[in-house]
């Protein structure tokens, strides 16, 4: 690495997109043409960019990765077009720019704002400094909250503004077209639903015909050689194509709203607040059909929730212990109990699948589990997992902490005062850092052999407790199993919640047990 690191950060969000002067070309340009300006001879350029992020937070990759440099002392000089391209958020900007920044002495600069930290030894660059960082947080929110009203607006004249279209359509321009060979699949669904054929039966058809899902349909359209797509309808993807407006040519928009300001993440919005245009698109779905099967659906809904809520009284007589633990081994979804053996209910309509009518008695599956888990308990009992003492208790490796970094700030106060040179605070620095190192490492394995201690002390009172029960308990499974993967030949592979349980008595994650040798 050079003698001189200069990093220049580059950042462009999708709310600067209407300007020009924020493009990373542009930014690249004009933070290129200063650093020639700069009397700094073999200098190593660094560039680090952010391409469609928001300056409200830190959580950009980019700018982790130059900040960690940064903390290395790898980095000499940050420069950037101007303020609100390294960030818009005035605390947490002033606080790198002030604290950070000074403590790790690394020179700040910011183009068109005429700022440069060196100009300022001792100082933070005073009140315009400080107004600039406001500014240009306000400016971030109030231009979130014009674009949501932009697209707002877009969306109550019609535009079609959702990236994805709903399945059965494509997006040609600013307007929804209808995307036959899918809507064909529409169609069939709502016809075979106004019929009054079940949604086992609609997917049945849709598996026999060969009907690619949603998913799987625009996976093949994004890519045509791909050979090998699910065809098998999940209850939930049918329930919402019959549910859904848009087939009535009902344009619907604004279901997810922002959790909030510069932030990725959506919510489910009111829909009181959704935007609905009646006869906007061309229909799939007559809207009589469409009304017919939604009643259907509806009324077969209602006396479902309630053969569930007589089935769900009934199984809370005789709970599980192993509920909600149990997957197919191949298509991973969950296994359902049925009457007393539990079923993987995914691959009904697939009689090809691997796992096509697999089934487990849950009496076996419990006795085979008891004795995985009678064997680790055994295991334990016989002293696995006994850890070596350490000299210190944990306030004793706090101390040593404390000291080196008292050590450390007193060299930099040294440094600044002029008591000892560059090079020998340099030296001094490296050996306390590796000091501090070494010594942070030690506290860390003596945290984690505490706890590990801790768990296996615990461990062994439930191995304890293991071995004189003969029977499966709710305690047991909750505190030792995460899942349990099911394969024809009663075959079942279990994956342990705690990795310290996990590494004794046998080696890997999981553990495969054959009911044959049972």
């Amino acid at each position: 690495m050079a003698e001189y690191v200069i990093a220049q950060y580059l950042r462009f969000s999708l709310d600067d997109s209407k300007s020009d002067s924020m493009s990373i070309e542009n930014q690249r340009t004009i933070v290129s043409k200063y650093i020639e300006t700069l009397d700094i001879p073999d200098a190593q350029i660094m560039e680090f960019v952010d391409n469609g992020y928001s300056g409200t937070n830190f959580e950009r990759p980019a700018v982790q990765q130059l900040l960690e440099l940064v903390r290395e002392g790898k980095v000499h000089c940050i420069i950037v077009k101007d303020f609100s391209r390294f960030g818009r958020n005035a605390i947490e900007s002033g606080y790198f720019i002030e604290r950070v920044f000074p403590l790790f002495r690394t020179r700040f600069i910011s183009v068109t704002d005429n700022y440069d930290s060196s100009d300022y030894e001792g100082d933070t660059g005073g009140m315009e400094v400080a107004f600039k960082f406001l500014i240009n947080e306000q400016y971030s929110r109030d231009l979130s909250i014009k674009i949501k009203s932009a697209k707002r607006a877009r969306a109550l004249r019609g535009e079609y503004i959702i990236k994805n279209c709903v399945f059965g359509y494509k997006k040609v321009g600013k307007s929804l077209v209808v995307d036959e060979p899918a809507a064909q699949t529409v169609r069939l669904i709502f016809d075979m639903a106004a019929q009054g054929d079940s949604f086992a039966d609609i997917a049945a058809r849709l598996y026999a015909d060969k009907h690619l899902t949603p998913k799987q349909y625009k996976k093949r359209k994004q890519n045509a050689s791909v050979d090998v797509l699910s065809c098998i309808w999940a209850k939930p993807v049918i329930l919402g194509i019959l549910s859904n407006e848009q087939y009535i040519g009902t344009y619907v928009s604004g279901k997810n709203k922002s959790a909030e300001i510069g932030s990725g993440r959506t919510v489910r919005a009111d829909e009181s607040e959704w935007i609905k245009i009646p006869d906007h698109h061309q229909a799939i779905i007559s809207k009589t059909v469409f009304e017919a099967v939604r009643g259907m659906v509806n009324k077969r809904e209602t006396n479902h929730s309630a053969k569930q809520a007589s089935a769900k009284q009934r199984k809370k007589r005789n709970e599980k212990p192993l509920k909600g633990k149990v997957f197919c081994g191949y298509c991973g979804y969950m296994m359902k109990l049925v009457s007393t053996a539990l079923h993987c209910k995914h691959t009904t309509v697939a009689p090809d699948a691997d796992c096509y009518q697999l089934k487990m008695p849950v009496c076996r599956l419990e006795t085979i589990v008891m004795q995985c888990i009678h064997e680790k308990a055994r295991a334990i009992i016989n002293g696995a997992g006994v850890l070596t003492p350490h000299p210190e208790n944990l306030s004793g490796y706090g101390d040593r902490v404390s000291v080196i970094e008292d050590e450390t700030r007193s060299l930099y106060e040294r440094l600044i005062l002029g008591e000892i040179s560059t090079d020998d605070y340099k030296a001094a620095k490296t050996a306390l850092d590796a000091k501090r190192s070494r010594a942070k490492q030690d506290k860390a394995i003596f945290i984690s052999d505490s706890a590990k201690k801790t768990v296996i002390e615990s461990l062994q009172q439930i191995a304890e407790d293991a071995l004189k029960k003969k029977e499966l308990s709710q305690q047991l499974v909750d505190a030792l199993i995460d899942k349990i993967h099911v394969y024809p030949g009663d075959q079942i592979e279990i994956t342990w919640k705690l990795p310290e349980f996990d590494s004794i008595g046998t080696e890997g994650k999981a553990y495969v047990k054959n009911s044959e040798s049972a």
